[in-house]
């Protein structure tokens, strides 16, 4: 596997990468790492620069969806509540939510417009909804109509506040009509803590990351500075093609310390930590949910119509990893419990059924049970959707199948590589 560690070579080279630091771990079936590889650098420390390492800290941002639904699916195994319970039952800020449909016309100021114009919720909130991003929630920081209803009523909490009160307002759409990415697993998170009357943080720490090993992994690492690994620190890209001068130091941007454990945005965690979760559901659920529990969490679950509103919002770089090549086509892609899946064969890359997502700075994970792997690539880089980034992830993943195909066929031919 020489061309990956060439790929994240070039793409962290400090005169002509793209990016400063990043580590890449893919592990198969039988739960050997069968690569793992850092490269760059974790600082921007010149007179003291360090190297990225395996439990480099880093903010994992969205990728904290993926435990929490690992969670849910814990409580849904042991008979503690059900997919399609209403989340309303659990969690009393949602009792009496409704649906934001318009306020005034686009030519009205803040305060001149006409009342808001809001709708009861006619069905249930599920629990299959708030972790499929089809209940109706959407981050109000790419949503024009929640900022401003935001204005109107001077609120101030907002998506990276660091409390639940930044997810505390109207749904956009009645729940399992459409779909918009947003704070659904923050609330699924809620009502994990709710029905188990624990902290999200010792609710993972029992029942998911002390069974696996995980032992860097935390909603608040400004508790745990005498124990944690140091960062692999966060930077900024301020420009495109000037190789070291396109990153300078950046700033975590979910307010710390957190004033709540928020289940969709605000874990802390290593590639080493992480990748051992991956591991224990690309193998099949144990210790964390069993085999069947793993396929509920990987099974598609939208409706055509949620199909059909998917493709744009997820937006073009995460496009890209999913191989949507056309947003009218429902058949590429549809989203399970865990994440998005991809519902075709990508040629030289991922198997049909495979489950990814991504973390706000840059950081990916994907699930090919059908291959036998997995695989994490983490950064720390901002903005979201990095067009570098989607490219380094796309030619290390190549790297990866070609390399599987070549042992495979070697395999049968005998040859040894």
């Amino acid at each position: 596997m020489e061309e990956i560690g060439h790929i994240l070579d070039q793409f962290t080279d400090s005169s002509t990468g793209s990016l400063h630091g990043a580590v890449f771990v893919v592990v198969d079936s039988s739960g050997t790492v069968i690569y793992d590889r850092t490269s760059g650098k974790a600082s921007f420390d010149e007179a003291n620069p360090r190297a990225p390492q395996l439990d480099s800290l880093c903010w994992v941002a969205s990728m904290t969806k993926l435990v929490t639904a690992v969670a849910l699916m814990q409580l849904v195994e042991r008979g503690t509540l059900s997919l399609d319970d209403d989340a309303r039952d659990y969690v009393p800020e949602l009792k009496d939510i409704q649906i934001l449909q318009d306020i005034g016309s686009e030519k009205d100021t803040p305060s001149s417009t006409s009342p808001p114009n809001l709708v009861p919720v006619r069905g249930k909130i599920t629990i299959r909804d708030l972790l499929c991003h089809t209940a109706g929630f959407v981050y109000d920081s790419s949503s024009p109509l929640l900022q401003k209803w935001s204005k109107l009523h001077g609120r101030t909490a907002h998506t990276f506040c660091g409390s639940i009160a930044g997810y505390t307002h109207p749904l956009i759409f009645e729940p399992g009509t459409s779909w918009a990415y947003g704070a659904g697993l923050d609330w699924a998170g809620r009502v994990v803590e709710c029905v188990s009357k624990s902290s999200l943080e010792d609710y993972m720490k029992t029942n998911i990351w002390s069974k696996i090993g995980a032992i860097s992994t935390t909603f608040h690492p400004e508790l745990n500075r005498g124990t944690l690994p140091m960062p692999l620190e966060m930077g900024y890209r301020v420009g495109v093609g000037q190789g070291s001068k396109s990153v300078k130091a950046g700033r975590i941007i979910l307010d710390q310390p957190a004033k709540d454990e928020l289940g969709g945005i605000g874990l802390f965690s290593t590639p080493s930590d992480f990748v051992k979760l991956l591991t224990a559901l690309l193998r099949g659920g144990g210790p964390l949910l069993s085999q069947k529990g793993v396929d509920t969490l990987f099974r598609p679950q939208l409706s055509e119509a949620s199909r059909v509103a998917m493709p744009r919002p997820l937006g073009l770089q995460m496009r890209k990893v999913l191989g949507i090549n056309d947003i009218a086509d429902i058949k590429q892609a549809d989203h399970s419990l865990g994440g998005t899946i991809t519902l075709r064969d990508i040629p030289g890359r991922r198997r049909a059924g495979t489950v990814n997502w991504s973390g706000l700075p840059n950081l990916h994970w994907w699930i090919d049970r059908k291959a036998g792997i997995a695989a994490a690539l983490f950064t720390q880089l901002m903005p979201p959707g990095d067009a570098a980034v989607t490219s380094l992830l796309i030619d290390l993943e190549k790297a990866v199948y070609k390399s599987l195909d070549t042992l495979i066929k070697s395999s049968v031919t005998g040859a040894k590589l």
